[in-house]
């Protein structure tokens, strides 16, 4: 099976990007547990200064989406200016779940922050999607604490993990 990732850094690749989005947004809805809401799926929400929006395309067909910045002011203002790669947005989409490709995602984020010289990997999820947070943890993130935020359109309570390159 052909797998490769790639920068999403044409309009197309931005389109096809957020429909992974929407997908998996979609699906996760229809358990009643909606990870977005639909403002945070707009290409002016996503596609920001000095975010890396990349892809996992399977035959050439996008499976699985993340975003990758280097700072994070909104859940993790204390940890400004220390070196990590934040991972957001990670998204599987419908049709493609239950093929492992979270954590080929989060391999890729791991060998990436490498190559950039950055030692620690950062994410965070809704505080109750155990799921999600299974899937981090089975991953090898360590859980560091709970983060309230405030994003347009709701409140959030998030689990913060981070795990040591």
């Amino acid at each position: 099976m052909n797998r490769e990732f790639v920068k999403a850094d044409t309009e197309k690749d931005k389109a096809r990007f957020l429909q992974v989005l929407e997908s998996a947004n979609q699906r996760t809805a229809e358990k009643g547990e909606a990870q977005w809401l639909p403002c945070h799926l707009t290409a002016e929400a996503v596609f920001g200064e000095g975010v890396e929006p990349w892809m996992l395309l399977e035959e050439g067909v996008p499976a699985a989406v993340v975003l990758l910045v280097q700072e994070d002011p909104i859940f993790w203002p204390d940890k400004a200016g220390e070196k990590a790669l934040y991972i957001h947005r990670l998204a599987v989409a419908k049709g493609f779940e239950g093929r492992g490709l979270a954590h080929g995602v989060l391999d890729f984020a791991a060998s990436y922050a490498r190559k950039l010289g950055i030692p620690l990997l950062r994410l965070d999820c809704k505080a109750d999607r155990q799921k999600l947070r299974q899937v981090y943890e089975a991953w090898g993130f360590r859980f560091v604490d709970l983060v309230e935020a405030d994003v347009p359109g709701e409140h959030l309570c998030n689990a913060r993990y981070e795990f040591t390159l």
